[in-house]
Formats: C-alpha cells, sequence, structure tokens
C-alpha cells in the first residue's frame, strides 16, 4: 500500500555506476571485470554486478574518497525516481512519455545505453527508468506494511534471502519501468539487467 515516510537528507547519484567506475575498482581489488555481452564498456552502466558486489564497491569507494557510500534505501530510490510525480513514469503515463526519459525493450534497439541520453527528472537524475534494474539495501518484503517510517533500508535480522531491485531494464517492457515496479533477487545473483547506483548520507552539523 502506500505509504509516508519521512526522509533525512542525502545524496543519490545522478548517473548509474558506469563500466569505468567499477572496472577501476575491480582492478584495483583484484576481482574479476563483469561481463559486457559484446556491447561496450566505458559509460555505459555496470552489469553483472551482485548486491554483494554492488555494497563492495560503496565499501571500496568510501575508503578512496573518505566519504560514506552505499546502496539507496528503496523509499530513497523511489521518492527520487518520483522527483515529486504521482504517475507512472515521472514524464507521465504513457509509453510515449517513458521514450523521453529511458530506454527499455521497444526502444533500446536491444542494446545497453550510455548512461545520461534520456531526459532527466527534476531532481537531475538520469536513467530511473529502464537501461539497467538497480540494487537498493533493503530486504524484500511482500509489501509496505511496518515498513520504516524514517525511509530508512528494511533490514530483517538475519537478514532475508532476497533483496530489492528497481527501475525496469532495457530489455524489459514498459511495466516493469514503472515507479511503483519491485522485484525480488537474491543477493548473489548477476544479470544482464542489473547493476546499481550510490547513495550518501548528509552529515549533520552541531
Amino acid at each position: 500500500p502506500m505509504h509516508e515516510v519521512r526522509l533525512g537528507d542525502f545524496y543519490i547519484g545522478r548517473y548509474e555506476v558506469s563500466f569505468a567506475e567499477y572496472d577501476r575498482f575491480a582492478r584495483a581489488t583484484g576481482r574479476g571485470l563483469p561481463r559486457d555481452e559484446g556491447g561496450g564498456r566505458g559509460d555505459r552502466p555496470v552489469i553483472h554486478v551482485s548486491w554483494d558486489d554492488a555494497r563492495a564497491y560503496a565499501q571500496w569507494l568510501s575508503g578512496e574518497t573518505g566519504q560514506t557510500y552505499r546502496l539507496p534505501s528503496e523509499a530513497e530510490w523511489e521518492y527520487t525516481c518520483r522527483a515529486g510525480t504521482q504517475t507512472r513514469y515521472f514524464t507521465g503515463d504513457t509509453e510515449k512519455d517513458l521514450d523521453r526519459a529511458g530506454w527499455y525493450d521497444e526502444n533500446s534497439g536491444n542494446k545497453l545505453h550510455p548512461v545520461g541520453e534520456k531526459e532527466p527528472n527534476e531532481f537531475g537524475l538520469y536513467d530511473m527508468h529502464g537501461n539497467i534494474w538497480e540494487w537498493v539495501e533493503d530486504d524484500w518484503h511482500g509489501s509496505y506494511n511496518s515498513a520504516p517510517e524514517d525511509g530508512s533500508a528494511w533490514i530483517d535480522e538475519p537478514r532475508g534471502a532476497n533483496r530489492v531491485i528497481r527501475g525496469g531494464s532495457w530489455r524489459g517492457g514498459a511495466r516493469g519501468c514503472r515507479s511503483a515496479i519491485r522485484i525480488d533477487i537474491g543477493p548473489d545473483y548477476r544479470d544482464v539487467n542489473v547493476g546499481f547506483r550510490l547513495a550518501r548520507s548528509v552529515a549533520l552539523g552541531p
């Protein structure tokens, strides 16, 4: 069900993490490079990365920069995707509206695209619809009943078996790109459709 949350201040990546960014991490830490399926690397969003890989990247980047990076919570992701809208996509309700915002099966040409080629939302964020599904921090729950009211990640103790991905992909239909759609998969899952973007909390002064 719809539910109200009160979010703290945070930053979220304007773009999905790219192959170029992730490959620097992989080389620095001796990890294998994720497959690109022949579609190209560079500024295309990284794919074939698990939830565990995404969190490892965030931890490494935090160490490199002195800032604490993390996966966004599901509430943070949807809030920043919608950017104040209540329509299916931040551009409107139709597939023509989606075409302005993201890559999906009807307009992608069956290939992954570089980040930032479509229209951004009112928060200046790109590819929140389509291109790749994005990991968030939360454990999977079948509904929002009892979800945190502060917008933090909903984490079980011990952690649940599955995590959440949001946003749709270049290989999927328009329905999967809706702001509200969510899917559960295991944290070790890697796929041609799945990548991530990062968030960072804002430290409050005294």
